[in-house]
C-alpha cells in the first residue's frame, strides 16, 4: 500500500466522522498542517501520530489496524537525486531571503562548504541530523552577505520555503529578538493564524518543529546574539532542513553545528571589491594607491565598501587623497563612515555586548605598546591572575574582537585596535592611569632577568629585584625557552 493509499484511508476515516482537518487536529493534538500533508501523501507517517489520530477518531479495532498497517508499509520517499531533479517550489511557500548584493567578491571556499551542506544526504546514508552551519566572524566581515548569497544559490534544494529572521544580536538601539518573538514570526510565516499562536515558548517551539517536520526548508538566523540559547528553540527537530546562523561570537553551545569562521578578504578579492564598489573605470587599473587603500581598510569588506562608496559618490576625490586621510590613525574610523554605516558603531555594538571585566580588559589592551601579547603579559598589565587573564582573552577571541595568528599570542585587527585605543582613556578602575604600564614594565624587567640566568656565561653577584606585585611568568627551564 503506497503513501497516497494511507492518505486516502485517513481522509475516509476523517470524513466518516464528519470532521474537518482542523477539528481532527483539535481532538488528536496533531496539527492540521501535518494532517493535510499526510492526507496528500507528502510525508511518511509516524506511528505515534497515527495512534493519536486513530484514538481521536474512535476507530473500531479492525479499522484501526488497517490504518496502522498502512502507516507501516508506506513506500520509501524517492531518492535524493530524483527529488532534486523534480523539486519545485511549493505553492505558497515563504521566500524571505533578502536582496543578494552585487558587491560580493571571493568567498569561493566558504560558499562551497555551505552549498555542500545544502545537498541532501546520499540514499542509504546514516545521516539523520538537522544540518546547522554557524558562521562567525568580526563585525563588518560579511557574514550576512555570505549566508544570503548561499541561500539564494541553494533555493532550489528547499522547495518548502526559505525563512529569514534578523535576530538583532548586535544592532544599535534595538534589543536582541527573544526566541518567543522569533517563533511568532516564523510560525506566522508558516501559516499559523495569530489566534492559534501558543503563548509559552516550549509550545511554540514544538509547533514550529511539527510544521517543519519532513519538509525541505531553509532557515537563515542572521545576527544572533552571544548565546546559543537565543537560537536553540528555533532549530527544526527532524532532518531535511538547513539552518544558517550568523553571529559575531562563536556559538560553542551548538554542539552539532558545522562552524565556519569568516576572515577578512585576501588582497586580490579586497581590491576586486574596491573596484566593483567604486564603479566601472573609477579607479584606473594598477593605480598605485589601491593596495594601500585596502590595507588601511584592514581588508574588511564593510570598510572597503564605505571607502568605495566615497569614491563613487565624490568624483573629484582621488584614491591617493583618500589614502592620505586614512593614514591618520586618529581619524581613520571617522573617515570610514557614511550616512548609514559606521565602523565605530559596528565595533561599539560588539563592545556593548561584553561583560564589564571584558570591557575593562579591552580598554587596557588599547594601551598595550606591542604588536601582540601572551597571557602572562596581559595578566601583569591588568594586575590579575594569569588564569583569569586567559579566560578573558579567550572570551574576547570568541567574540572576534581579538585574533590569534600564533598559538598563545593575541592581537587586534588593525581597525579594532584603533577602536580599543579610542576606549583606552575611559575609566578602568585604576586611580593612576600609568599603573598598568608600570606593572607591565616590571613584568618585562623581571622576566628578562630570569631569562638571563639561562643565557649569561656568569651570573653577577647581587640580588635580583623582586617584582612590585606577584605575576605569572613564562616557563624558563632552558636556553631555547629563554631566547624565545
Amino acid at each position: 500500500m503506497g503513501g497516497s493509499a494511507f492518505g486516502e484511508l485517513l481522509r475516509d476515516c476523517r470524513l466518516s466522522a464528519g470532521w474537518t482537518q482542523d477539528e481532527l487536529a483539535d481532538r488528536s493534538g496533531v496539527s492540521s498542517h501535518s494532517i493535510s500533508v499526510l492526507e496528500a501523501g507528502r510525508r511518511q507517517p509516524r506511528l505515534s501520530s497515527v495512534s493519536r489520530l486513530a484514538e481521536a477518531l474512535a476507530l473500531d479495532p479492525r479499522r484501526r489496524e488497517q490504518l496502522l498497517a498502512a502507516a507501516r508499509t508506506v513506500s520509501a520517499p524517492p531518492c535524493p537525486a530524483v527529488a532534486r531533479a523534480t523539486a519545485r517550489p511549493r505553492p505558497g511557500a515563504p521566500c524571505q531571503l533578502p536582496y543578494d548584493t552585487r558587491l560580493f567578491t571571493g568567498r569561493a571556499r566558504e560558499l562551497d562548504q555551505l552549498l555542500a551542506l545544502a545537498r541532501p544526504a546520499p540514499a542509504g546514508s546514516a545521516s539523520g541530523m538537522v544540518v546547522i552551519s554557524a558562521i562567525d566572524g568580526m563585525g563588518g566581515v560579511g557574514k550576512s552577505a555570505l549566508a544570503i548569497r548561499a541561500g539564494h544559490r541553494a533555493r532550489g534544494q528547499f522547495p518548502d520555503g526559505q525563512l529569514f529572521v534578523d535576530l538583532h544580536g548586535h544592532t544599535a538601539g534595538i534589543s536582541p529578538v527573544t526566541p518567543a518573538d522569533a517563533l511568532d514570526w516564523l510560525l506566522r510565516s508558516l501559516g499559523v493564524p495569530p489566534q492559534q499562536m501558543p503563548e509559552d515558548l516550549s509550545t511554540r517551539s514544538a509547533l514550529y518543529r511539527e510544521r517543519l517536520a519532513d519538509t525541505r526548508t531553509l532557515i537563515v538566523l542572521d545576527n544572533a546574539a552571544n548565546s546559543a540559547q537565543q537560537v536553540r528553540p528555533l532549530l527544526p527537530g527532524t532532518p531535511g532542513c538547513l539552518v544558517l546562523i550568523t553571529s559575531r561570537k562563536r556559538l560553542t553551545g551548538l554542539d552539532d553545528a558545522h562552524r565556519l569562521a569568516v576572515d577578512v578578504l585576501p588582497e586580490a578579492d579586497a581590491v576586486a571589491l574596491l573596484h566593483e564598489g567604486a564603479g566601472p573605470g573609477r579607479i584606473p587599473a594598477g593605480h598605485p594607491a589601491t593596495a594601500e587603500l585596502v590595507r588601511l581598510c584592514g581588508h574588511l569588506p564593510l570598510a572597503i565598501r564605505i571607502a568605495a562608496a566615497r569614491l563613487r559618490h565624490h568624483r573629484g576625490l582621488d584614491p591617493a587623497d583618500l589614502v592620505d586621510r586614512l593614514r591618520d590613525e586618529h581619524q581613520r574610523l571617522a573617515h570610514l563612515t557614511d550616512e548609514d554605516r559606521s565602523l565605530t558603531a559596528v565595533f561599539a555594538t560588539s563592545f556593548a555586548s561584553l561583560a564589564p571585566d571584558e570591557q575593562d580588559l579591552l580598554r587596557l589592551l588599547g594601551r598595550f605598546p606591542g604588536y601582540d601579547a601572551d597571557t602572562c603579559a596581559v595578566a601583569a598589565l591588568a594586575g590579575i591572575d594569569h588564569r583569569v587573564a586567559e579566560r578573558l582573552l579567550e572570551s574576547l577571541l570568541h567574540h572576534n574582537l581579538l585574533l590569534q595568528r600564533t598559538p598563545g599570542r593575541y592581537l587586534f585587527h588593525d581597525l579594532v585596535g584603533l577602536y580599543a585605543r579610542s576606549k583606552a582613556g575611559e575609566e578602568t578602575g585604576e586611580t593612576d592611569p600609568d599603573v598598568p604600564l608600570r606593572r607591565l614594565a616590571g613584568y618585562y624587567q623581571d622576566t628578562a632577568a630570569r631569562a638571563n640566568e639561562h643565557l649569561a656565561r656568569r651570573t653577577r653577584p647581587g640580588r635580583r629585584p623582586e617584582p612590585a606585585a606577584p605575576a605569572a611568568l613564562p616557563v624558563l627551564t632552558d636556553r631555547p625557552k629563554a631566547l624565545a
